[in-house]
């Protein structure tokens, strides 16, 4: 027992009493020394029972600790306010709306004593249920939402790649840019510190300059797919929405903060391939199958139109094949994984959160682009 490192577990929290008791019961289930260990929520500014739950665990254990930040900006606002307080070796970070398993500590330590070079282990993310009815929670799962396996192509874990050349699809938190979501990540004491022990306090990205800051002091990051934390989602698809914008809004921030003044267009098949032209500021132009999908049909909506207005329907067939086929092809491989999820009776539900949640992440890089003054188009 005196060879287990002390750490840290940090969970900022803003009206969670959805989910907090739940989290805070499986915290407490996590097979690690109690005296070993500290549990600090930063509590944002809750308007509801939130921070009455919490105290009513601290009355029972004192190793969970309550920092109220109520003018708090951000997740990364509040966790800076915990980062002052913490006192372990290791800090393992989650949110107040996650379940770690019970080896979870474990786990997720076991990479940092094999490597004193890791400064950052991230580990998997998967769902967990809170109610059997719930749309949002069922695409969520049964599609793999937040997986970090399946964002990486890495189910197996391992060392993530270094930054090359800095281009924006390195740093931009998209699928080619490595990061691991704070929901299930740990950092050693030594590699926060050497970053200023702190999270910039924009609304959203913090955690993807975190994990490139670390990156870029020379420490490595290690995905460790066995150190895994259930997430309870967003209640309804409005909130995933709201969600996905949020995510897609901090994108072109990053690419200020990190990118070289490059504009770069990448291409999301096979393995993804890329080029960039110097440019006057940071971009990325991201072709994938939802924005070929809207392309395509578009394509073919104005085919079937000039088809109609001018005639000569012998002539347009073949655009108007091409550009059909080219649209059921893109839409099959982007509708994929809504079209795999049960019930099958609720098809369109799944394919309509697929498409929506996927177009308020653009536009949320729309809009950031917009403030930051960057270019990023994700589709």
């Amino acid at each position: 027992m005196e060879d287990k490192p002390f750490v840290s577990i940090i969970s900022p929290v803003r009206n969670a009493e959805r989910t907090i008791d739940t989290t805070i019961q499986y915290l407490l289930n996590v097979d690690y020394p109690r005296e070993k260990m500290e549990i600090v929520f930063a509590d944002g500014g809750s308007t509801d029972k939130t921070q009455e739950i919490i105290k009513k665990w601290q009355e029972k254990y004192p190793f969970i600790k309550l920092v109220l930040v109520p003018d708090s900006k951000s997740p990364g606002h509040a966790r800076n306010a915990a980062l002052k307080v913490v006192a372990g070796e290791y800090i393992l970070f989650t949110d107040g709306d996650c379940a770690p398993h019970k080896d979870w500590i474990e786990k997720i330590l076991d990479p940092f004593m094999k490597d004193p070079d890791i400064g950052m282990v991230g580990g998997e993310i998967y769902t967990l249920r809170t109610d059997v009815n719930n749309d949002t929670e069922t695409y969520c799962e049964q599609t793999g939402f937040l997986s970090i396996g399946n964002r990486v192509g890495m189910k197996k874990g391992g060392y993530y790649p270094s930054i090359k050349k800095d281009w924006p699809s390195e740093v931009n938190g998209s699928q080619t840019c490595p990061f691991f979501a704070t929901a299930n990540a740990a950092v050693s004491k030594k590699a926060a510190l050497a970053i200023g022990n702190e999270f910039w306090h924009e609304p959203t990205g913090e955690d993807v300059d975190f994990n490139l800051r670390i990156l870029k002091k020379g420490f490595k990051l290690f995905f460790q797919p066995a150190a895994v934390v259930d997430h309870m989602h967003r209640a309804s698809p409005q909130q995933f929405y709201k969600q996905l914008y949020g995510y897609g809004y901090g994108h072109p921030l990053l690419l200020k903060m990190h990118a070289k003044k490059v504009l770069e267009f990448y291409f999301a098949w096979g393995k993804g391939f890329s080029f960039a032209v110097p440019f006057p500021t940071q971009g990325i132009i991201y072709f994938g199958d939802f924005m070929m999908l809207n392309l395509s049909f578009l394509a073919f909506v104005i085919s079937i139109i000039s088809t109609a207005l001018v005639g000569g329907i012998l002539v347009n067939w073949i655009p108007n094949t091409v550009t059909f086929v080219l649209s059921l092809i893109f839409g099959l491989r982007f509708f994929g994984s809504a079209l795999k999820v049960k019930p099958t009776s609720k098809i369109i539900t799944w394919m309509t959160i697929a498409y929506l949640s996927k177009w308020n992440f653009i536009k949320g890089g729309l809009d950031g682009q917009k403030k930051f003054g960057t270019i990023n188009i994700e589709g």
